[in-house]
């Protein structure tokens, strides 16, 4: 029987390979929408959830590390989340296919630990991690279109971002349980770069209160997934 942690890496391996193929046949518009809601979602979650359960006296450089490291894959690889127009073309060459891969890989094990942790806060990651990976999916296919990239050239990179999170979830196995704790604090440091860092600041380049809404619309999710989860 498969357990519910890699069912989770797998429907969130699914998900993405849905996102990335959706733009090859559809012309996305409000995407900055997206961006919004998935900031307050990733965001909520770390106050939430993740920050709750590390000891930050213990693991405050874990956490810095985390924030650090995915400042560095995002700024290396040049993919990130953006608005409709908006988009620089940027090529999508081996650095940027690792870096997305690396990126799931890392989500992927942060379903697992928070799992085996409380199933509860598997639950919270997995729908964080869907949410915030959606406008980055079609961002990236987006961006191959716009640099005219055939279909056979993008399947690579959106199948190999679908397939690292249900691998990612299958290693974190083999993490001994005393560190699971630092973990933790690792994605709640990469989830805050994410959330501030990345989709916020995307989601505000241009003042609209409906951007406003939606980032509290994201938080109001992560309230209701509490609320249903009776945690």
């Amino acid at each position: 029987m498969i357990e519910n942690y890699v069912l989770y890496g797998l429907f969130a391996g699914f998900v993405t390979l849905i996102a990335g193929l959706l733009p090859l046949f559809i012309d996305f518009k409000g995407i900055r929408y997206i961006i919004a809601v998935s900031a307050g979602v990733v965001i909520a979650t770390v106050f939430l959830d993740l920050l709750p359960e590390t000891n930050l006296k213990n693991n405050t450089w874990t956490l810095v590390l985390g924030f650090l490291s995915f400042y560095v894959i995002g700024k290396l690889t040049v993919l990130h989340s953006c608005g409709e127009m908006e988009c620089e073309q940027h090529s999508m060459n081996m650095v940027s296919i690792f870096g997305m891969a690396l990126d799931n890989i890392i989500d992927g094990v942060a379903i697992t630990v928070g799992y085996l942790t409380d199933p509860h806060l598997g639950l919270v990651i997995t729908v964080a991690v869907i949410i915030h990976e959606i406008p980055q999916d079609i961002t990236s296919t987006i961006i191959m279109k716009g640099l005219g990239y055939s279909t056979r050239k993008m399947l690579l990179p959106i199948l190999f971002a679908a397939v690292s999170y249900p691998v990612g979830a299958y290693i974190a196995v083999f993490i001994p349980k005393t560190f699971h704790e630092p973990v933790i604090a690792f994605i709640a440091g990469a989830f805050i770069y994410i959330g501030v860092g990345d989709l916020l600041l995307e989601a505000h380049k241009k003042f609209n209160i409906n951007v406003i809404l939606s980032v509290l619309s994201g938080f109001a999710l992560v309230f209701m997934v509490e609320a249903v989860m009776g945690h």
